[in-house]
């Protein structure tokens, strides 16, 4: 039996997806919802929003069946009844709040007398020419949002070149790191531009009474060098004084004193060495009388 107590060392880089570019993409679709649910509500005429369901439903159930229930709007006149129009009906709201349609003043005129609702079995194929003929103008789904279709490719199109161009940034930041920014990489020459300086400057306190009326401030302007960034400011040197520490003896310990205290020194006698035979091996040199 084999146990690692350490971790496991990983040599995948860093996970870099397009970010961007899904947000894009994002973008792109709630654009072409957006304008596809404008479109239905603004510009679609009522029995198209009415019949939509009865248009994809016959599409779809024709793959599977021939024939399924349909409720279509009739018209009722003197005569018969016949399948509403566009010209004949407006969209209003019933007393308990829900859509439904009323007839036309021209409709009225020309014999209609009521609108009514007529459930029965059709054929799919033939439902959906039907309605694609007589509510729809000829119009397949494609030519129903084709133009919603049109302008997200558009946005799509118009920021893919700037999400690349993110993407790619994002990418290099993530293997090598972001590349280091602040004071100290910037010149003082674009500091000043930045900041529309122009350096430093000092303002006297002694105004005259013009100066004061006027609210004019005369400043002293020391403006900075293009490669020095500061400006420093000398202090008023001290006065130079004796020293007060004597000269130190050889061979002596000295402990620091606080300044202002003169430091004392006691003479070190010699002390006599411990090897007496070291000391007299060596003769005595001999000294003048007039040393």
């Amino acid at each position: 039996m084999r146990m690692e107590w350490s971790r496991t060392k990983s040599r995948r880089g860093p996970s870099i997806q397009p970010v961007y570019t899904y947000a894009l993409v994002l973008i792109s679709l709630m654009a072409t919802l957006g304008i596809q649910g404008f479109r239905y509500m603004r510009v679609w005429t009522p029995l198209e929003r009415h019949y939509l369901p009865a248009y994809l439903g016959s599409l779809m159930a024709g793959l599977v069946r021939d024939n399924s229930a349909y409720t279509l709007l009739q018209v009722v006149t003197r005569k018969g009844s016949r399948v509403a129009l566009d010209s004949d009906v407006v969209p209003t709201m019933s007393d308990s709040g829900a859509n439904a349609f009323a007839l036309t003043e021209e409709a009225v005129k020309h014999g209609a007398l009521r609108l009514e609702f007529h459930r029965a079995y059709y054929n799919n194929a033939e439902m959906h020419v039907y309605l694609g003929k007589l509510i729809y103008q000829n119009q397949t789904l494609m030519d129903l949002v084709r133009p919603a279709l049109w302008s997200g490719l558009v946005i799509f199109f118009a920021g893919i070149l700037l999400a690349t161009y993110l993407d790619h940034r994002r990418s290099i930041v993530l293997r090598y790191g972001r590349r280091p920014r602040g004071p100290e990489l910037t010149t003082g020459a674009q500091s000043n531009h930045q900041q529309s300086s122009r350096g430093m400057g000092f303002v006297s306190k002694l105004h005259t009474m013009m100066d004061r009326v006027l609210c004019l401030n005369k400043k002293v302007h020391v403006p900075l060098g293009k490669d020095n960034t500061r400006v420093l400011i000398m202090k008023e040197a001290l006065p130079k004084g004796p020293s007060k520490l004597a000269p130190v003896a050889a061979g002596t310990d000295v402990k620091p004193q606080p300044s202002g205290m003169t430091q004392k020194l006691t003479p070190v006698e010699p002390t006599p060495s411990q090897n007496r035979e070291l000391e007299h091996a060596l003769p005595p040199t001999p000294r003048r009388f007039f040393e």
